[in-house]
């Protein structure tokens, strides 16, 4: 176990390979807008080429997000706690190595500028702000009656995807971010999966 934590860094950037393997190549946001059409008859939504390769570019991004903010919620596993709060001191320093790797290696295969770096750096933090309060709210009755909060991601998929159909844009867009979450969680595992041995 101790040769698998020094090595976990590592495998940030095997991650961050993974999940645009996933997005790109094998055309989960492509596949999940795709659907959107079909099932809405949105045919209208589509711009020819250039427009669809961005419209699949930007919601691939909010895709990154919301994955690898399952991912800070679910690698605590890893060293055998359920939240990072639990963790050592050098369990959190070796997440943290992880997830510079996993960034440096995304900035590599984006060809990220500095500006782009800190628009990811804004982004993430605001995905990460709803995550810790979702998490940290109290369960109360009134609470548990109301329907939870959708994540930044819901909405600024739903507005890039179809912004004249917002509410069913939003149902579809809350649909993948459950399908964009277990995704993350499945290429953590693969990913993960040699260090365990």
């Amino acid at each position: 176990m101790a040769r698998a934590r020094k090595l976990f860094p590592i495998y940030g950037s095997a991650l961050a390979n993974n999940m645009l393997a996933a997005l790109e190549r094998g055309r989960v946001v492509a596949n999940f807008i795709a659907r959107y059409i079909e099932e809405y008859d949105r045919h209208g939504i589509q711009g020819g080429p250039a427009r669809d390769r961005e419209l699949a570019e930007t919601i691939g991004r909010e895709a990154l997000l919301a994955m690898i903010l399952e991912v800070e919620r679910v690698l605590p596993r890893f060293f055998g706690k359920k939240k990072r709060g639990k963790l050592k001191k050098e369990e959190e320093e070796a997440i943290e190595a992880f997830f510079r790797e996993w960034a440096a290696s995304l900035a590599r295969a984006w060809n990220w500028n500095r500006e782009d770096r800190n628009q990811f750096r804004r982004d993430l933090a605001l995905y990460s702000e709803f995550g810790a309060r979702r998490e940290t709210a109290p369960i109360t009755p009134k609470r548990a009656k109301t329907p939870r909060e959708d994540p930044p991601f819901v909405g600024r998929v739903a507005l890039l995807l179809d912004p004249s159909m917002l509410e069913q844009a939003r149902r579809a867009s809350r649909k993948f971010h459950g399908e964009a979450e277990r995704l993350a969680q499945k290429l953590l595992r693969q990913t993960l999966r040699p260090a365990r041995t």
